[in-house]
């Protein structure tokens, strides 16, 4: 571990350290030591019982009537000895009661002198039992209580319960918020319980800023909130992933299929034109580091995404997740809200059953390559079809398979070292058979423990995961703590702390080099199974076995050689008290931290095509983040018509950030990796520093008029340390308004169960990077013994101004027929101006461009939400529909500036104009044709070719025109069916990897024309070679002026598919329409009455699913969800390069408790 993070692990180390002492202290007063001074002079017995129970794992029978007004002295129970038998007698004796042990842990309670055979008729019952919702999911925090009598429990997170009751003819009473209460004779056995949901229950509790938990009939804003079984059930690697087609608004992108990649989150669309349009997260009220991280290039072209970090979440810990998708439900959450807030709880010990509790969980999940571009297996190696240069990475030599015999790659040589010529057949499967099934196992333990005066959960997490790719994995530990303790009846502490451990031995690259590149363009006549072992006889770790020597990399040396390692601890937590300081005044105040230390390592070997002598890399990430905040709350209820609550509070967040990079592209010893092997004069070092702080007040206030109307208001101010003096504070207030106009207006009705209306307006702050503000010199690599210096590029700017965004929402809730279909309608628009962009200026000033305010971007859409329940009873189908639709405009840029490029990859451009969009893409264009009939059409030079000119022209966007996630859940009796589709409509993406197997003749696009059989016609070559592959561009030529006549040149397959593909991005553009069964997922729960005397609380098996069926209009084996490139340190959506073919996952999860 690096002495860095040791030093910040240590105060870490002493808090959890202190909070294990707290929470074994609170567990010995859970279990009340007969020595504990007592507060009252008196102790009811069932008391006592109770934690002797807890203490000595027994347990008591024993009639409710028997314990009535039955008291134990205080100071009797502090000369108690430690034999529980004998301080039984002593207790018992004076109260006319007799304990009798009936088996090693039970005990009955019976009057002094009573038969103890009649004992069993009088005590009460211990009855156990589990409760499920409509859908079969277990219902944690319901109230047990035993009708008639104060008697009463509740159920713990898995849905279980215990109770003594009177007997068998007891009835139990079960009430749950946003469920219908139900009584259920308890009879004998243990009790299996299914509660109907309240279809007019309107308090509906969500997790809203700061942490505040609120009605979700008093917002004025729209809100997404997803259990954490949602999240859960089919497990993701990456839980951003896992809000895909769940949640309106929300865009999920993903760079890769590997488990472990890097995925972008979007709300509401893009509101930078170049900064970061990632949401903020905030766990357990903390905001956390940012989930993207820029992806690097240790040595060679191959990129290496070392993952986003908000995958150190684990799901299993996850109790809900809100999504606060608008500036009115953010805004407190100041300037880093902006792109909106992802607001994660995890589970605690709070509201589970009393005593301690144990759940397991358990899945396995495959993940199963099956898209894969239409490569054609056709015609082999090779530069043209009548040639016999067949040893080639090129695809453009003779026909395969039908019996003709060629040289090639791995030919063996006769007596004289000549190659002798083999079967020239094909190997379809070559590029499925060097994937492989890759596979997650994750296995989760809690333990809980609650009482009265405090509540733990401690869980455990480990995942193992290979990929795809041989020789790439991913291994994840995750410790997680969360506790709360009662210092008296009005004080409570509390603190969530998680410990993750991250490391691979070797992560997935992409781009040029990678193992896709190489497998990808592997020649159809290349059985790629024969390049397994990767080292030439003899010259082991020297030079390798190669299908292209000299220009190919062995795939299988990428995959085992080529390594790039990592490993990454994470710590992140907080501690909180809560001070009720009056009946109507409350104080919190909380700190917590979140930081990571990473360390990678990249190795290439001698031999490689890109480093001969090897090479070597080595690099440190730190990161640290903390905040300190307070919250003072007035609440009052004025009358039986009006309440209000206000609220003030400030916040101070600290950043700190480090790197270190050392690398070689140069070795001595061979096998040898280390820097101190690095070839004398080849070593390039770097390192960087950053730090940022922000203090923020806020204040807030809500009132409510009849429990109808609901006003809300809130303001906060933040000084930034990344903005000047004179402009680091900035001002942004908020105002939502809910009106429930059915309980205003009074109707009762099973048509129109509930109606709601909502408001809101909002303006967001936010500022920039560090040291945007002067420039300053930046070490260079030494020139032999001098030190070098630079100034960046960019000219600095000390006036820049905070950006703004101001966002306006209305929204209808409308239930009807008693709930039994509900639409939530929710129309948006917001208005992002003084956006922070390097504009270019003139090379005269020195610089290529100026930091500066400038661009105005608009932001507006529809949401729309429904919900049905088509069939209600034993057998139940509920639905749930999300639509979302954004549109952007460019609003204006700045005087004199209508154009401008915030970005590209692979010969795309990415630029915004003044009234377009953002996310228009665009490519090189060719000559067309001016005017006449073939106006449009390509004009061609004098020989046949297409004719680039200096322009650009726009070939698509990449934003969707709509988005919609259809769940279906059909529930009967133990039995849940999941079904969630993922609908993605409209836009484009560039697929480099198309361009490049189009061009090289790779695909069956490119079959036609290659030999007579498939179309070619019969030519001469300049080189007079007689030949049948001819092919004639599609075009005009202008044979006089303006006078056009259709191309007649014949040129050959490699020239006509390299012209037409290679030159002109537009025609390896798609549509990115796509549709995928993105979950699946069959669970059954069995009952008690199945389990028998099996000693669990629950137990559920279900057989899960992700991305089971995928449909694309695009139809050409690239998976448009995944087009996103990495290029100058960044991702780049809309463009696909050698990344990982899509997967298909299924697999099986376990999950129970006791």
């Amino acid at each position: 571990m690096p002495k860095s993070f040791t030093k910040l692990y240590a105060p870490w180390r002493a808090l959890l350290l202190l909070l294990l002492t707290t929470n074994i202290s609170a567990q010995q007063m859970m279990v009340r030591s007969s020595n504990a001074p007592r507060e009252s002079s008196t102790i009811p017995l069932r008391q006592i019982l109770t934690e002797l129970e807890t203490r000595f794992n027994v347990s008591f029978n024993y009639a409710s009537s028997q314990l009535e007004n039955k008291f134990v002295d205080n100071k009797f129970e502090r000369v108690a000895g430690g034999n529980m038998e004998t301080y039984l007698t002593k207790m018992l004796t004076p109260l006319g009661l007799q304990a009798v042990k009936l088996s090693d842990r039970d005990y009955a309670i019976k009057a002094s002198g009573a038969d103890v055979k009649a004992v069993a008729k009088a005590v009460d019952q211990l009855v156990k039992g589990h409760i499920i919702d409509d859908k079969g999911t277990p219902v944690p925090g319901v109230s047990v209580h035993e009708k008639g009598t104060t008697n009463g429990t509740a159920t713990d997170e898995n849905g279980n319960f215990s109770i003594n009751v009177t007997g068998n003819n007891a009835v139990l009473v079960f009430r749950s918020v946003g469920y219908l209460t139900k009584e259920q004779v308890v009879g004998s056995g243990s009790m299996q319980v299914q509660l109907s949901t309240d279809i007019h229950s309107l308090n509906d509790v969500v997790v809203t800023a700061l942490g505040i938990k609120r009605d979700e009939k008093a917002l004025g804003y729209s809100i997404g909130t997803l259990r954490g079984d949602e999240v859960s059930t089919v497990k993701e690697v990456n839980i951003a992933n896992a809000l895909s087609g769940k949640v309106t608004g929300v865009n999920v992108r993903s760079t890769s299929s590997d488990p472990g990649g890097t995925s972008l989150v979007t709300i509401r669309g893009q509101s930078s034109l170049t900064g970061y349009n990632q949401p903020l997260y905030v766990v357990d009220g903390i905001p956390i580091a940012p989930a993207v991280r820029t992806p690097t290039q240790p040595v060679g072209q191959v990129v290496v995404d070392y993952g986003s970090t908000i995958s150190d979440i684990n799901p299993d810990d996850i109790a809900s997740i809100s999504v606060l998708k608008g500036a009115s439900a953010s805004a407190l959450y100041g300037s880093r809200a902006l792109n909106g807030v992802i607001l994660i709880t995890t589970k605690s010990g709070s509201g589970v059953t009393k005593g301690l509790g144990v759940s397991v969980n358990s899945s396995a999940i495959f993940d199963q390559p099956t898209l894969f571009p239409l490569f054609q297996n056709q015609f082999g190696s090779g530069d043209r079809e009548g040639s016999e240069e067949t040893i080639s990475d090129a695809t453009w030599g003779p026909r395969l398979d039908i019996g003709t015999k060629h040289v090639q790659w791995n030919s063996p040589l006769d007596a004289n070292g000549n190659p002798i010529p083999t079967d020239w057949v094909s190997y379809p499967d070559r590029v499925k058979d060097f994937f492989r099934t890759g596979s997650t196992f994750t296995n989760n333990i809690a333990v809980t423990g609650n009482n009265k005066d405090g509540s733990f959960r401690l869980s455990f997490t480990n995942l193992k995961n290979e990929g795809i790719i041989p020789n790439t994995d991913l291994k994840r530990n995750t410790l997680n703590l969360a506790a709360g303790y009662n210092l008296s009846s009005k004080i409570k502490v509390s603190t969530n702390i998680g410990y993750t451990k991250n490391s691979s031995g070797n992560r997935p690259t992409f781009n040029r080099g990678s193992v896709s590149n190489i497998v990808y363009t592997t020649t159809p006549n290349v059985d790629i199974q024969q390049l397994r072992n990767y080292w030439l006889p003899g010259k082991e770790g020297l030079e390798q076995f190669s299908h292209v020597p000299g220009s190919t990399d062995n795939p299988y040396l990428v995959a085992y050689e080529f390594i790039n390692g990592y490993d990454r601890d994470r710590m992140m937590g907080n501690v909180q008290i809560d001070i009720e300081l009056t009946k109507n005044l409350t104080l919190m105040g909380r700190t917590g931290m979140d930081l990571y230390s990473e360390s990678r390592e990249s190795k290439r070997p001698f031999g490689s095509v890109r480093n001969a002598t090897g090479a070597y890399a080595i690099g440190t990430e730190f990161f640290r983040e903390q905040n300190t905040d307070f919250l003072l709350t007035y609440k009052k209820e004025v009358n039986t018509d009006f309440s209000f609550s206000v609220s003030a509070g400030a916040n101070r967040m600290n950043q700190l950030g480090k790197s270190t990079n050392q690398k070689t592209e140069s070795l001595v010893i061979p096998g040898l990796y280390n820097i101190s092997n690095a070839k004398a004069g080849t070593v390039l070092n770097g390192s960087g520093q950053s730090t940022k702080r922000i203090n923020s007040v806020y204040g807030m206030g809500q009132v409510s008029f009849r429990n109808y109307a609901f006003l809300d208001l809130t303001a906060r101010n933040d000084w930034s340390s990344t903005l000047p003096a004179s402009n680091n504070s900035y001002f942004y207030p908020s105002a939502a308004l809910s009106l429930i106009v059915s309980d205003m207006l009074g109707i009762k009705s099973d048509a129109l169960s509930f109606a709601k209306l909502r408001a809101s307006w909002a303006q967001v702050g936010g500022d920039t990077d560090p040291y945007n503000l002067y420039n300053t010199f930046n070490f260079g690599q030494d020139w032999n013994d001098v030190k070098l210096a630079n100034i960046s590029n960019a000219l600095k700017n000390n006036k820049l101004k905070p950006l703004i965004a101001t966002s306006h929402e209305f929204g209808a809730d409308v239930r009807f027929l008693k709930g039994r279909i509900g639409v939530d309608f929710t129309y948006y628009s917001t208005i992002n101006r003084n956006q922070i962009l390097n504009i270019p200026v003139t090379s005269a000033s020195g610089y290529t461009s100026m930091v500066t305010n400038a661009g105005k971007i608009g932001n507006k859409g529809i949401e729309i939400g429904l919900n049905a329940t088509p069939v209600a009873g034993a057998f139940r189908w509920d639905l749930q529909l999300n639509y979302s639709r954004n549109r952007n405009k460019i609003i204006e840029l700045m005087d004199g500036l209508t154009n401008y490029q915030v970005g590209g990859a692979e010969g795309i451009r990415f630029q915004v104009k003044e009234g377009a969009e953002m996310g228009d893409m665009y490519a090189q264009a060719w000559e067309t044709v001016p005017d006449g009939e073939f106006k449009g059409e390509p004009l061609l030079a004098s020989d046949g070719t297409y004719q680039q000119i200096n322009e650009y022209s726009k070939i698509g966007n990449y934003n969707p025109d709509f988005m919609i996630g259809f769940t279906n859940t059909f529930s009967y009796k133990g039995f849940t069916l999941n079904l969630l589709l993922d609908w993605r409509q409209g836009g484009n993406f560039f697929s480099y990897v198309a361009k490049n197997l189009l061009s090289d003749g790779r695909t069956m696009t490119t079959v036609n024309g290659r030999d007579p059989k498939s179309g070619g016609l019969t030519w001469i070559d300049s080189d007079n070679n007689h030949r049948t592959d001819g092919m004639i561009l599609h075009g005009y030529i202008e044979e006089s002026p303006g006078k056009y006549v259709p191309n007649t040149n014949v040129t050959d397959p490699e020239n006509y598919y390299g012209e037409y593909y290679w030159s002109f991005n537009g025609r390896s553009t798609f549509d990115a329409s796509y549709v995928k069964l993105r979950e699946a997922s069959l669970t059954y729960n069995f009952s008690k009455k199945t389990l028998g005397r099996i000693p669990l609380g629950n137990l559920s098996v279900s057989l899960i699913a992700r991305n089971l069926f995928t449909w694309t209009a695009a139809e050409q084996g690239y998976d448009p969800e995944t087009a996103m490139t990495i290029s100058n340190g960044s991702f780049s959506p809309g463009v696909t390069s050698w990344g990982l073919p899509y997967t298909r996952s299924y697999g099986c999860k376990i999950g129970f408790n006791f």
